[in-house]
């Protein structure tokens, strides 16, 4: 129940703020996604986190036709593989440029390529242990860098994406998420 009352939050708190007035003038978009992730580095093999889920949101602000500047949070949570049905959240804040490429432009379809910069948060949840209170399942912060590539299908006013990306913290501990979403506002 908590992971649905927070991705309500999320995604209640992206749409309100995206509706902003940048929006009106055409400048802002907002976006929201969801898909499944699979871990890598560090995160699978010394945190023995499985493959998981994530949501997504965010805004968007379109510098030239062909270059935007994006900030998004995600929330994730996975399994560990452990005797005490534990899992683990997974919070991503980033800001990414996106590079929208002109020569593979068509009139509804567009892909794209991201990279940015941002911090990635691992909770570990105790599970059966009762050990919450123990500094083992504290929350750990990480820098996080990240690239990817994106394909947005235009319709009408909005637009619906499939975007792949690697989001690496900088020890080692690496997420590949795979988003399908809907991005609404500027074009």
């Amino acid at each position: 129940m908590k992971r649905v009352l927070s991705c309500g939050a999320v995604a209640l708190m992206i749409s309100l703020v995206s509706s902003a007035d940048a929006a009106a003038q055409g400048k802002m978009s907002g976006f929201l996604a969801a898909g499944p992730t699979q871990t890598s580095g560090d995160l699978k093999d010394a945190d023995s986190t499985k493959s998981g889920f994530m949501v997504q949101g965010g805004m968007e602000y379109k510098l030239t036709p062909s270059i935007w500047l994006r900030g998004d949070a995600s929330m994730g949570w996975n399994d560990r593989i452990t005797n005490f049905g534990e899992d683990a959240y997974i919070w991503t804040f980033a800001v990414r440029g996106e590079y929208w490429l002109p020569f593979l432009n068509t009139d509804k379809l567009r892909p794209y390529v991201l990279a940015g910069i941002g911090t990635m948060l691992y909770k570990r949840n105790p599970g059966e242990t009762g050990l919450e209170d123990t500094e083992a399942f504290m929350t750990k912060n990480y820098l996080m860098y990240s690239a990817g590539a994106g394909l947005d299908y235009q319709l009408g006013g909005t637009s619906l994406f499939l975007e792949g990306r690697y989001d690496m913290g900088a020890d080692n501990r690496g997420m590949i998420p795979l988003v399908l979403g809907a991005r609404w506002g500027a074009r």
